[in-house]
């Protein structure tokens, strides 16, 4: 019999594309609603410690997202914002080397009893427009408060001097303003 082709190719090419291991779906061993928030509402402050290495690899990952859910609940919703902003959040910085202690803290903020958690997004960046923009490339340090003070008390003409002292061109300061 003689080869076609296509059997010089599988040849050439013994993995195939129908031969390939099918790529496995990203799962996650522990369900957030079930056992991780519950866990935490319950104050276990042992949950981590007790999970399994592999468990404890993919809690490293949900650390923030855990944050954002247990900040907020139906229920007690200030206890839990003030709880989570004064415990996990203050030095959440610091701790990103010690995830057993970031678990610690996020039992610390439950109150015994599981809670129905909402989910708050985190806000989207406000945008500036050229001209506060173009100010704070001039004067980066400044809050928004000083800025929109800034805008509000200076008229035009002022405004165009004072990039015109800050070297702007005619044609910049005209595209700002």
């Amino acid at each position: 019999m003689s080869k076609t082709w296509l059997d010089e190719f599988y040849e050439l090419n013994p993995t195939s594309i129908d031969d390939a291991p099918a790529e496995k779906k990203k799962e996650h061993k522990l369900d957030l609603f079930k056992v991780v928030l519950p866990a935490l509402d319950r104050r276990n402050k042992k949950f981590y410690e007790n999970s399994t290495p592999e468990e404890q690899k993919e809690l490293a990952k949900l650390v923030w997202p855990v944050t954002r859910w247990m900040s907020s609940t139906k229920g007690n919703a200030e206890h839990h914002l003030m709880m989570v902003n004064d415990v996990v959040n203050k030095n959440s910085g610091d701790l990103k080397k010690h995830p057993q202690l970031q678990w610690q803290l996020l039992a610390v903020c439950g109150i015994g009893k599981p809670q129905f958690h909402q989910w708050v997004a985190p806000p989207k960046g406000i945008k500036k427009n050229r001209l506060e923009e173009a100010i704070l490339k001039i004067k980066p340090l400044l809050k928004d408060d000083d800025l929109e003070l800034l805008i509000k008390i200076n008229d035009e003409e002022e405004l165009k001097l004072f990039f015109r002292d800050n070297a702007y061109s005619d044609k910049e300061i005209k595209e700002i303003i």
